[in-house]
């Protein structure tokens, strides 16, 4: 009997700990399926909702340049599309008609990117492969585009605006050339009016700069984020829920153990003390 009881305690633990490592696998992938979706809309929705907001603005001929312009500078294909073309759920369609971007996954490092275009039946969609420095430098043309519209002394202001009703998931900014974090040869290309994109400080972000015609601004983008997969807050809050679970289980174990030896002391005192009656 007692093999039989340390068997069970020692087969409860090896399969808690297997139980728990598959539980922490999977929650890990789970949470950065979210994850990744999340950091894919912050970084679409400002771009994209400026494109949208300005192809509602066009007519016909206007969005076959304009879609035509941002398919060389995002180097992938945009379309115009009825919203009835595709079939989307409830929590899409709720996103599209609220201004925000929906992104469906579809590859390891493919998304579509949808956008609804104003008050029209029709959608914005864009084939990414990977968002990154074409997403960047598309918006710093748009960006500029509309900022050059405005006198110098408002780009500011218009910016902030531009920031609050896109909703853009990163930093965007105007600095004054001599303020901007770039070597001599960097500022040089920036004022010939390239687009420069240097490494953040801590090495592990970009960012993104230009000048704007006729302005001493430069707008800047970034610092732009790579997904961190295993970061470690939440590597910490796994191991602390599966070392919580491992000793819970292990509690349980235990003290059915103990339960088994109080009845087996009482027992042996009982027949100590001459009764046979356990």
């Amino acid at each position: 009997m007692n093999n039989s009881i340390f068997l069970r305690i020692y087969g409860g633990m090896l399969a808690v700990l297997v139980l728990v490592a598959l539980l922490g696998v999977l929650s890990l992938h789970l949470v950065n399926e979210v994850r990744a979706a999340q950091h894919r809309e912050g970084l679409a929705q400002g771009t994209f909702s400026l494109m949208a907001d300005n192809l509602a603005l066009q007519n016909d001929t206007e969005r076959k340049r304009s879609l035509l312009i941002w398919e060389r500078l995002l180097g992938v294909p945009l379309a115009l599309q009825p919203m009835t073309a595709r079939t989307l759920d409830g929590g899409q369609r709720a996103r599209l008609y609220r201004g925000l971007v929906v992104v469906e996954k579809t590859g390891p490092h493919a998304a579509q990117v949808l956008r609804k275009v104003g008050q029209e039946d029709l959608m914005l969609v864009a084939q990414i492969k990977q968002i990154s420095e074409q997403l960047a430098r598309a918006t710093l043309y748009l960006l500029a585009d509309e900022l050059v519209r405005y006198p110098v002394t408002e780009q500011q202001q218009r910016l902030a605006q531009i920031k609050k009703e896109k909703g853009f998931g990163f930093g965007v900014a105007l600095q004054r050339i001599e303020r901007v974090s770039l070597d001599d040869d960097q500022r040089r290309r920036v004022e010939e009016g390239d687009t420069v994109m240097a490494l953040g400080k801590d090495g592990d972000s970009i960012r993104v700069f230009a000048g704007l015609a006729g302005s001493p601004w430069v707008l800047e983008i970034g610092p732009l984020y790579q997904l961190n997969p295993y970061p470690p807050q939440l590597l910490i809050l796994i191991t602390f829920l599966g070392l919580c679970l491992i000793g819970l289980v292990v509690y349980l174990l235990v003290r059915q153990l103990e339960r088994r030896v109080s009845g087996l002391e009482i027992a042996a005192t009982r027949i100590a003390q001459g009764s046979l009656d356990t």
